[in-house]
């Protein structure tokens, strides 16, 4: 796989872009993550994710929408616990006036009442839909960081957010644009293209990034909780790492899908040769700093609750005889090179790399590191992970 065409470079205001040319295609992505320490009222940061479509210079809400269509391209915007990020994915000929755009709206400083006030009501439907569709167990699974600075929903509280003074939402907003913002660029952009990227965002004005220290609070490891009544559950099991390097956060997504993804992943095999018939397990891995939280999910009758826990141990030690190479490396390393010929999905790799990491991470840099990968290697890997902070979640209706 030749990676020579991609690069890592700082710009002038310390922002860092990882970028991977590919000029025998037809269209470039690029993305940028503004990371963020999460204060004051929770879902301020998303409530200015939504402001940034609001306005940009003379146009209004209205006139973005059209350059976007114009353009063919629609521009994305998402809010993490711990930052945000921007993308557009767009044919080469306009890569130009979609990047000017996204400037455009990032740059804009100055707000007024009539900005609020229509975001209000796009937020108020998305706190309602997530709270309708019930989604328990990414909340267990925010909550469980340490550094409780993260565990606030995104989302935030309506009522709070309508009392939001207009001086914490500048805050919030100018908080974002420190020399931690990244920028990431795939496809078949030009040496104009990259110019313009330096040009604009380099050319942005960014604080130092401090992150702070986490706060000194009490540690909640329960190992068995229950929330909910009725008589069906999801069952929730998760491994809390506190000191994560960085060869574990590179294993964990091979982890996840050696034991999880497909009906021949072992935690089908083990569990189904001892009673549970599962047609799906949602396995996952999050970081957040050295903090790493590996878990899956899936669904049990409460009155099984003592069969499922009898097995956890031994789903752990069969875990170790699972054959990584086999069910993983064709999916994760050999089809690495898929990444190189679709520019949306390398951006988003990416992204998913350096919130991992808490830096850009090129895919040669990871593409190498991991052909190190065995399976006596990884099972050691998964021995970190099993012989952390196991806790046990019933999540009943």
């Amino acid at each position: 796989m030749d990676l020579s065409r991609e690069s890592l470079r700082r710009l002038k205001n310390g922002a860092a872009l990882l970028s991977f040319g590919a000029p025998h295609l037809h269209s470039v992505a690029f993305s940028v993550v503004l990371p963020y320490v999460p204060a004051g009222t929770a879902g301020v940061h998303h409530l200015v994710e939504h402001m940034f479509f609001e306005r940009a210079g003379r146009m209004r809400a209205p006139e973005i929408n059209a350059a976007m269509n114009a353009n063919g391209s629609e521009i994305d915007g998402y809010t993490s616990p711990g930052y945000m990020c921007f993308r557009f994915h767009c044919r080469k000929e306009v890569f130009s006036r979609q990047l000017r755009l996204l400037f455009a709206m990032l740059s804009q400083r100055e707000y007024g009442r009539e900005e609020f006030e229509k975001v209000l009501p796009v937020i108020r439907n998305e706190i309602f839909e997530y709270y309708f569709y019930d989604d328990r167990a990414g909340d267990v699974l925010r909550e469980l960081w340490f550094d409780s600075r993260y565990i606030s929903p995104v989302l935030g509280e309506i009522g709070a957010l309508e009392r939001l003074e207009e001086d914490e939402i500048d805050a919030a907003r100018e908080a974002l644009f420190t020399d931690r913002m990244c920028l990431f660029l795939a496809g078949a952009f030009s040496a104009e293209d990259v110019r313009a990227v330096e040009e604009s965002f380099g050319s942005m004005r960014l604080s130092p990034f401090d992150a702070g220290a986490a706060r000194d609070e009490e540690k909640i490891v329960t190992p068995y909780n229950r929330s909910g009544r009725g008589r069906e559950c999801q069952a929730l099991v998760t491994y809390h790492v506190e000191k994560a390097d960085y060869e574990l956060k590179m294993a964990a997504r091979w982890l996840r899908s050696g034991l999880f993804d497909g009906l021949d992943a072992a935690f089908f095999r083990y569990f189904g040769d001892n009673g549970f018939q599962f047609y799906s397990v949602d396995g996952a891995s999050s970081v957040l700093g050295d903090e790493l939280v590996f878990s899956y999910l899936c669904y049990i009758k409460k009155r099984e609750r003592g069969l499922f826990e009898g097995l956890i141990d031994g789903f752990e030690r069969y875990a170790r005889k699972t054959d990584f190479m086999r069910l993983v490396r064709p999916y994760l390393y050999e089809n690495t090179s898929l990444l190189c010929d679709d520019p949306d999905r390398l951006c988003s790799h990416y992204v998913d790399a350096w919130a991992d990491h808490g830096v850009p991470v090129p895919l040669g840099e990871e593409y190498a590191f991991c052909g190190g990968f065995d399976n006596a290697r990884l099972v050691k890997n998964w021995d970190k992970i099993a012989s952390s902070l196991r806790r046990v979640f019933y999540l009943g209706k």
